[in-house]
């Protein structure tokens, strides 16, 4: 591969992340971020509502709550990220997923640096505003889907609604024109869900068993077979 295809191929997470956030917050993202290797990317300031059938991995079929509302945007070198947000569940959930390639070094780092995700958890406007404590920090990984990670628990003394935090990398798709290094990440998912009775086991079950939604017509019959209203 020459560094050039390399570069392309290879970009950061944390300003497509941050935007969303902003978002979350009711302000637009800003229009051009350093993509993590030095250079400044233009991406959307806008998410585009779509249907859930469109989801880029499939996670809304093992979604334990129903999905309020799905968006996506397209970023610089095909980026793509899906932005879910649950019926009486209050925060989000982000997807990122690099077409034909691998997130840059640094980024994939950061994904296994407990530290730093602490720092990030801490970070969240939510738990800034609702003075939350952030717990220790748990490792996440499933070996077959080169997964990693960590999520933690933010507690509130004043109300009862606790904040599930999560981060986790994964490499899920083998690509035999790129070398792939083997602690390489080709998506990212980020999220902070708040509620009163969040059920972590089936959110961490959910998250370990995501995948990319290869059968787009196979995808949508199993949507319609889903009990819980996610379509």
């Amino acid at each position: 591969m020459t560094e050039n295809r390399r570069n392309r191929t290879q970009r950061g997470w944390t300003a497509p992340i941050a935007a969303a956030l902003l978002l979350m917050l009711g302000a637009c993202a800003t229009a051009d971020v350093d993509d993590g290797n030095g250079r400044l990317v233009a991406l959307p300031d806008k998410w585009d509502t779509i249907d859930i059938g469109e989801a880029d991995l499939d996670l809304p079929l093992g979604s334990p709550y129903e999905i309020d509302e799905l968006r996506q945007r397209v970023g610089a070198y095909q980026l793509f990220e899906n932005l879910y947000t649950f019926h009486g569940v209050n925060g989000f959930l982000i997807t990122s997923r690099v077409f034909f390639g691998a997130f840059a070094r640094n980024p994939s780092l950061e994904i296994r640096d407990e530290d730093d995700f602490l720092r990030f958890a801490k970070s969240l406007p939510a738990v800034e505003s609702r003075r939350l404590t952030v717990g220790s920090a748990k490792r996440f990984g499933t070996p077959d889907k080169g997964s990693t990670g960590y999520y933690t628990k933010a507690i509130s003394e004043l109300r009862h609604e606790d904040c599930f935090i999560f981060r986790f990398g994964y490499h899920l798709v083998d690509y035999s024109s790129f070398d792939s290094d083997p602690e390489s990440i080709d998506t990212i998912v980020t999220g902070q869900l708040c509620g009163d009775a969040l059920d972590e086991a089936a959110l961490l079950t959910l998250l370990a068993e995501v995948k990319v939604v290869e059968d787009r017509e196979d995808f949508r019959k199993a949507l319609s077979r889903r009990k819980i209203g996610t379509i």
